[in-house]
C-alpha cells in the first residue's frame, strides 16, 4: 500500500482545501476537519483508478521532507493518505447505445478476455480523466 501526503489549507470561507502535490489538479474541499482524510483518500483512489485506466503511469510518492518543507511555506497540515481502493457500491445503469457501437465493444471486450461491463467501466474512467485536465493552448 503507497502512502502520498495530501496539504490541507483553510480558504476563509469555513472549508478545508485538501491537494494531492502528487498528482496534479488533484483538489478538493471538506466542510470539516473530520471528512477531510476521508475525502483525500477516495479523491487519490478514484486518481489512480483514472490514469491505471488510462494506461497512465502513478507518480511514486514524492519525499516526505520536501513535501513537509513546501506545507510549512505553505501553512498547509501535511495528511498522511494510503493508496486503498475504497470497496465501491455497484450500479446498474441502462444505457442506450447504437447497435453498432454495442458490436464493437463486445468485439472488442472478447478480444481482451473483458465483459462488456468492464470494457465500459474502463472506457468511462479514462473519458473522466481524459476531460478533467486542462486543454493545452494551441493544440
Amino acid at each position: 500500500m503507497r502512502c502520498y501526503i495530501a496539504l490541507l489549507t483553510e480558504d476563509g470561507a469555513d472549508r478545508y482545501c485538501i491537494t494531492l502535490p502528487d498528482f496534479p489538479g488533484c483538489t478538493t474541499w471538506s466542510s470539516t476537519l473530520a471528512d477531510a482524510r476521508h475525502l483525500a483518500e477516495r479523491m487519490l483512489a478514484e486518481e489512480i483508478a483514472l490514469r491505471t485506466a488510462a494506461g497512465q503511469p502513478v507518480p511514486r510518492p514524492t519525499a516526505p521532507e520536501w513535501l513537509l518543507d513546501r506545507a510549512a511555506r505553505m501553512k498547509a497540515i501535511p495528511i498522511v493518505v494510503s493508496a486503498m481502493e475504497p470497496v465501491a457500491s455497484r450500479v446498474s445503469v441502462h444505457v442506450d447505445l447504437p447497435a453498432g457501437l454495442v458490436e464493437r465493444v463486445d468485439e472488442r471486450a472478447r478480444e481482451k478476455g473483458l465483459g462488456r461491463a468492464d470494457l465500459l467501466e474502463k472506457a468511462a474512467r479514462l473519458a473522466l480523466w481524459e476531460t478533467a485536465r486542462p486543454e493545452r493552448v494551441g493544440h
